[in-house]
């Protein structure tokens, strides 16, 4: 017997309402952090207005990358996988790089 939680029909499982609310918060802060700065940019506010209207926006995109982590071995499953990625990304970039006669 399978002792999983129950799953959608159409694969919406307890994760994907957790992403979901993590794209979320991401993006909201990425928008408040975007709005200060280009604010504070043009003028619009000072700089203590604009740390006022950053700091929910960190706020936000930490919080989204803390509900993106499911739990912790996941976190290292997916820390591995990501760092033998880049590791053959590097290699491929490498070995372009020396076939045309360039050196590092």
């Amino acid at each position: 017997m399978d002792a999983g939680p129950p799953q959608d029909p159409a694969g919406h499982g307890p994760r994907r309402g957790r992403r979901r609310r993590a794209a979320w918060c991401v993006s909201a802060g990425v928008i408040l952090g975007a709005a200060a700065v280009a604010c504070l940019a043009v003028g619009a506010i000072s700089a203590q207005q604009a740390v006022a209207i950053g700091l929910p926006g960190v706020l936000l995109i930490v919080a989204g990358l803390i509900l993106a982590v499911p739990d912790p071995a996941t976190s290292r499953r997916l820390g591995f996988e990501a760092g033998l990625q880049t590791g053959s990304f590097l290699s491929r970039l490498l070995s372009v790089f020396r076939r045309r006669g360039n050196r590092f």
